[in-house]
């Protein structure tokens, strides 16, 4: 696989067939602190005694699994170094603003894939562009959901399947996977492209006629509505599977987060995820990292960071998590046991690159068109029931930044700017609520003004209580969960009455068990509460305490 195949220009990126590359995890660097942040999710700092210099990164959430690799770049260069981790439409955001994202000034981007650099780097502010390493998306199938399906053997190592294969798995109900959303991270947008290209064929870039060809858009839908959990991170995706194994039995993920997750699965005697290479075509993740110039005059700092993240030393550490840095997406440290540990024939993961069948990637304003009918048209409808802290507490600012929350997640030109406008089948239900709770506007498709409405004229006063809250949004869940996504997403901004908590418990156990609860912690809001909603439920808590209300509802919806 040459540089070109590997992804440097729009028109000449090339992708694997099958999928992309996705993000985020936990910083398990020694001397690297890291803290919660409302837009990126998650920033770490790799501080270096004596270090002169110092750079801000923006980066995809994947690479939080190589920490040992920056932490020991950013001493080998003596460049003390933070990572802000975030979704590839985020990084490409910072890059069409010069560098400038979420309050922050970047003086390089990290994404999963140079797609992302192609089409943000609309201003020419990158430089010094490199690939840190390579790592195909694939489906990561339960060993005996893989052998069911008739694409595995009993001693791990998996059969050639097609696109069309799984097109046939989802349309018989017999597969049903987690994928991240193709318009918030990259893993999703790869495995989309994949999808749509090896449908149509695969032997050429996707034009427009293309987009526009009924018979395809049916058969990328079919695959599609095989999504049963959606996220914004790959490497939470990744987290979501391994916490509760017995629900979520398959997924699509960069082959280094199947490495990871089976890690941690057979660590807790589950079964592993098998690593399955679509047979027409994969997607590929290049990683590269780039300079970019705002004339801040860190370049030759970034140089020396870029330099030593690129050295043997760091490609080892990079292979031993589960990426690959040798020519052609093969092993340049396969002898070594750690890496070994990580690219095993039992866990269906294919060493060489004789899987990694590359597809030609078309123009930016190709993908971009195929990105906007993803949200608004392919995907699998989303059913979100908004639950709205209206309390006493609430009133003034609180309110007005919830109501400016919900606008940014669900008034179309709002939305889309985002990519993250509600689909033509989409459903979202507003309940407001304080010590008690009813559902206020249910909302199909476009058609939120009214919702939006109800929310900016609803009034803030009395007491909280959420588990209340949480009972009417489980009574109010689709008859057949199985047409969409489901989600709650729960904003509030104290602590709860807990009158009602084992009886919301109960219910959640007999109606809800699989729907994500994605809390917005603001004001004084109890994370204890919150973080145990997100466990009970697999879920996550969004840290909406800095004010930015807006960004976080919009991350939140990019989760369903």
């Amino acid at each position: 696989m040459n540089a070109r195949k590997l992804g440097a220009a729009a028109g000449g990126i090339a992708l694997i067939v099958g999928l992309f590359t996705g993000c985020g995890s936990t910083n398990s660097a020694s001397n690297a602190t890291s803290d919660g942040d409302s837009n990126s999710g998650t920033t770490a700092t790799y501080s270096v005694d004596g270090a002169k210099d110092s750079i801000r990164i923006a980066s995809g959430s994947e690479n939080k699994e190589v920490s040992g690799a920056i932490e020991q770049a950013a001493k080998q260069s003596k460049v003390s170094v933070t990572v802000d981790y975030m979704g590839s439409l985020d990084v490409m955001d910072a890059l069409r603003n010069k560098g400038h994202h979420a309050g922050r000034d970047y003086d390089a981007v990290w994404p999963a894939s140079s797609m992302w650099i192609t089409m943000g780097d609309i201003k020419h502010v990158v430089k010094d562009q490199v690939s840190t390493s390579t790592t195909p998306v694939v489906f990561g199938v339960k060993q005996s959901k893989a052998e069911e399906l008739g694409w595995a053997n009993t001693d791990g190592t998996t059969k050639p399947v097609s696109t069309k294969d799984i097109m046939d798995a989802v349309k018989a109900k017999k597969l049903s996977f987690a994928m991240t959303s193709a318009t918030q991270s990259n893993s999703g947008a790869s495995a989309y492209m994949a999808f749509l290209t090896a449908l149509n064929g695969g032997k050429s870039a996707l034009t427009k006629d293309d987009l526009n060809d009924a018979s395809l858009r049916k058969s990328v839908k079919t695959v599609l509505s095989g999504v049963n959990r959606s996220s914004g991170s790959s490497d939470w995706l990744k987290d979501m599977v391994v916490n509760d194994p017995d629900t979520n039995d398959s997924m699509v993920n960069y082959e280094s987060l199947v490495i990871q997750a089976d890690k941690a699965l057979t660590a807790k005697n589950k079964e592993p995820l098998l690593a399955v290479y679509p047979s027409d075509g994969i997607a590929i993740s290049d990683s590269p990292l780039a300079y970019v110039d705002r004339r801040q005059d860190k370049e030759d700092a970034f140089k020396r960071f870029s330099k030593s993240i690129t050295s043997k030393d760091s490609k080892k550490l990079f292979e031993q998590a589960g990426r690959r840095t040798g020519s052609d997406g093969t092993l340049a440290y396969a002898k070594d046991a750690k890496v070994k540990d990580s690219f095993r024939k039992e866990w269906g993961v294919k060493s060489d690159s004789s899987v990694l069948k590359t597809i030609t990637m078309p123009s930016s304003d190709i993908i971009e068109q195929a990105l906007d009918q993803y949200q608004t048209v392919l995907r699998k409808p989303a059913y979100t029931l908004w639950v709205v802290d209206y309390s006493g507490s609430m009133s003034g600012k609180g309110k007005s930044g919830a109501v400016a929350g919900l606008q940014a997640a669900l008034d179309a030109d709002q939305a889309r700017a985002s990519h993250i406008e509600p689909g033509d089948d989409d459903v979202n239900v507003f309940i407001p609520f304080n010590s008690s709770a009813k559902v206020a506007q249910v909302a199909q498709g476009k058609q939120t003004a009214t919702l939006l409405a109800a929310s900016e004229n609803q009034v803030a006063n009395g007491n909280a209580d959420i588990y209340n809250a949480l009972e009417v949004a489980l009574k109010n869940l689709p008859s057949d969960r199985d047409d969409y996504t489901v989600a709650i997403a729960l904003l509030t901004d104290g602590q709860s009455d807990t009158a009602k908590l084992d009886e919301f418990k109960q219910q959640y156990a007999s109606d809800g068990k699989g729907v994500p609860i994605f809390s917005i912690m603001f004001g004084d809001a109890d994370s204890q509460q919150l973080n145990d909603l997100a466990k009970l439920s697999n879920g996550k808590v969004f840290d909406g305490r800095n004010g930015n209300l807006s960004g976080i509802f919009r991350e939140v919806k990019g989760y369903n």
